[in-house]
């Protein structure tokens, strides 16, 4: 190996070094409390440092966003490509979605209390690597959805009154809004301890019946399934 590539190799495991130390940072003192600075002590680096690899912290906070969409993404795209009826791969997909994001607290906390316009129109990031990578994932995931739904138009599962991908958006607002409602507890003092699976389950599943057509004679002796409950 030539000192180039052994210097690129550095610099590469400086920068995930960084994002180790700073989803620790955000995960130790919250989203809103979380400096450079303590990044940077974190990450037992010198302030200048920190800045050579990422000029601010929404920046990082980039990254980690990019970072964690890469690794859904990987998951999403193994349902995706399941031999299962439609339905039952889009309600896979979601859970997958869910499971994925309360076992990840940093994902979770971004999803439910950050406003992703306003980080991703912030003047001090500009169209910097992280924000085009985010882009392009985010992008990469709606298409995911929008295959799953159109598979199920196309084979006669679905009937739909709207586009494709309007209707990926809908779902996408209901499932989001479940999820912040459910992480602020602004439900009824009765319901506070409701299982949030269940609830993002039963929300994708009523969101699918919505799209499912009634099933003629003929169309009920090729589909032998119920959808998923």
């Amino acid at each position: 190996m030539g000192v180039r590539e052994r210097k690129e190799r550095e610099k590469e495991q400086r920068r995930q070094d960084i994002l180790v130390s700073a989803r620790a940072a955000f995960e130790k003192h919250g989203l809103q409390h979380t400096s450079m600075d303590r990044i940077a002590s974190e990450a037992e680096l010198a302030k200048g440092t920190l800045y050579i690899y990422y000029k601010n912290r929404n920046e990082l906070l980039m990254a980690l966003i990019a970072e964690d969409l890469e690794r859904l993404l990987e998951q999403l795209e193994i349902v995706a490509k399941g031999r299962e009826r439609a339905d039952k791969k889009l309600l896979k997909a979601v859970t997958t979605f869910h499971t994925f994001s309360t076992q990840n607290d940093f994902l979770y906390r971004v999803m439910t209390h950050m406003d992703m316009g306003e980080l991703l129109c912030a003047q001090d990031i500009g169209p910097s690597e992280a924000v085009i990578a985010f882009k392009q994932l985010n992008d990469r995931m709606l298409e995911i959805l929008v295959k799953l739904v159109q598979e199920g138009v196309d084979t006669g599962l679905y009937k739909l009154d709207n586009p494709v991908r309007y209707v990926v958006l809908q779902l996408l607002f209901a499932l989001k809004g479940t999820m912040v409602i459910l992480r602020n507890r602004m439900v009824p003092p009765d319901w506070a301890d409701m299982d949030a699976a269940k609830v993002m389950h039963d929300t994708a599943v009523l969101f699918i019946k919505g799209m499912t057509c009634p099933l003629t004679t003929k169309q009920q002796t090729t589909h032998t399934s119920k959808v998923p409950s």
